[in-house]
């Protein structure tokens, strides 16, 4: 009896050893190390994200790319991948990320984020990143991300038995991320990205290196859509993809996308979003066609809250903060309807009058003193260079509002470009004032008349 149970003891130490080690090259091949899509708007576009600006998401497919954000921005994401595989087992992920403008010393965009991905408590995947990025040229953007890997697995009297286990549990490794984003127009964008520049060491027993991963993609934006082509290269594997989003009532997206590689891996993907207000957000459903058989598919859930006023979150008539478009003003003279007349009669009516009068004689004075204030200011103006009819329609010009900021009014037929060269003189500084108004300029940089820009 004894010896059946030892036997029974020891195959169950044997499939638990063999299992953490299936386990172990299994999450090697599908853990977020080697996912640029941490979130679930970039999943529903099936990964093709490296030349799409990400906000909070960005740290994980493009890091330059966070230029392109207005105002800062918090997202948390959780994941349930390849749910129903037929050993039951759980993987879930979790992911935190903040990005925000930067304004002042290293002018640009900052962001950090964790990442996490865990199986059923026995193994898990996590980073910590920071990231940076910052314009080096008209249109053209780098960005850096500098991160912290963590491979772990669960301390148990199983895993002690396995000599890949003899040097601990766990091991870490510093990473690093290299990242360029360029958009020569308002409508087109390209993105590239080296992933795992020093190829970290994560390997337990022995090295494992991560492999240098190449990225890059092409995106093209109309009023209501987006589209995204990329293609990444990682050691002998390489994967194609290919996302679409269609954004209506500029509150709600969908979207869907592709991926194919070799070994047979290919995955149809799509989702949807939605924005209300300040906060927003993004479902995605992934289901793997080839590579990974068994399961039914990968649920991704995001929420997201942006700190700002709402009107630079959403494309709008104008952005907050920045004033109104001045409305026609009247001629001086009308700003009353009084005959000039009946105020020079006014003070010759009989003296003594009774309260009510009296109040009705001081409004007068006070309209008289206004009219002729008004028609001094009118013969000042007048008297101007260049103001006279003989001058022509003044050129729109920026306004100086009371916060600081400068503005531009959008007239019928501007373009970024244009008002780049009514401002600066220069049509090629366009995408200074596209980063500038990027939660108010529609996709593909279109502006409509009367409009108000902020300029930087």
């Amino acid at each position: 009896m004894k010896q059946q149970e030892g036997r029974i003891i020891t195959v169950a130490k044997t499939l638990t050893v063999m299992l953490s080690v299936v386990l172990y090259f299994y999450m090697r091949s599908y853990a977020s190390f080697n996912d640029s899509a941490c979130g679930a708007r970039a999943t529903a576009m099936g990964g093709a994200f490296a030349a799409v600006p990400g906000g909070a998401e960005a740290m994980c497919s493009n890091p330059a790319s966070l230029l392109e954000i207005s105002s800062p921005e918090l997202t948390a994401v959780y994941g349930r991948l390849y749910s129903g595989l037929s050993d039951d087992s759980r993987i879930g992920q979790g992911y935190f990320g903040f990005a925000a403008p930067v304004k002042r010393y290293l002018r640009g965009a900052a962001g950090f984020a964790w990442n996490d991905t865990r199986l059923s408590e026995a193994y898990s995947e996590t980073t910590f990143s920071v990231s940076y990025a910052t314009a080096v040229y008209r249109g053209l953007g780098a960005g850096l991300t500098l991160k912290y890997l963590r491979r772990g697995y669960v301390s148990d009297g199983y895993t002690a038995l396995d000599p890949v286990f003899s040097d601990g549990y766990a091991k870490g490794a510093l990473g690093a991320d290299l990242g360029f984003f360029y958009r020569p127009a308002p409508r087109y964008a390209f993105g590239l990205t080296v992933k795992n520049l020093n190829r970290p060491d994560l390997g337990l027993a022995a090295a494992d290196r991560l492999p240098v991963e190449v990225r890059a993609g092409a995106s093209y934006a109309m009023q209501a859509s987006l589209l995204d082509l990329d293609a990444s290269f990682s050691g002998p594997d390489y994967t194609v993809a290919a996302g679409a989003e269609y954004s209506f009532q500029r509150r709600y997206s969908l979207r869907m996308g592709l991926a194919a590689g070799n070994n047979s891996r290919r995955t149809v993907n799509m989702g949807l979003g939605g924005r209300f207000g300040l906060a927003g957000f993004d479902y995605a459903f992934s289901l793997p066609i080839g590579g990974i058989a068994g399961t039914l598919g990968s649920h991704r859930l995001a929420f997201s809250f942006r700190f700002g006023p709402e009107a630079d979150l959403r494309p709008a008539a104008e952005p907050a903060g920045a004033q109104r478009a001045p409305e026609k003003a009247a001629p001086p003279e009308e700003k009353t309807n009084i005959p000039q007349d009946d105020l020079n009669a006014a003070p010759a009516r009989p003296a003594e009058p009774v309260p009510a009068q009296s109040d009705m004689l001081e409004q007068i004075e006070s309209l008289k003193a206004e009219l002729e204030k008004a028609r001094a200011e009118t013969e000042a103006v007048k008297a101007r260079p260049g103001q006279g009819p003989a001058a022509g329609p003044a050129q729109p010009r920026p306004r100086q509002p009371a916060g600081g900021r400068r503005t531009y009014v959008v007239k019928d037929g501007d373009t970024l470009e244009s008002v780049a060269d009514k401002v600066y003189g220069d049509p090629e500084r366009w995408p200074e004032i596209y980063r500038a108004n990027t939660g108010a300029v529609g996709r593909g940089g279109e502006i409509r008349p009367g409009q108000v820009l902020v300029l930087p």
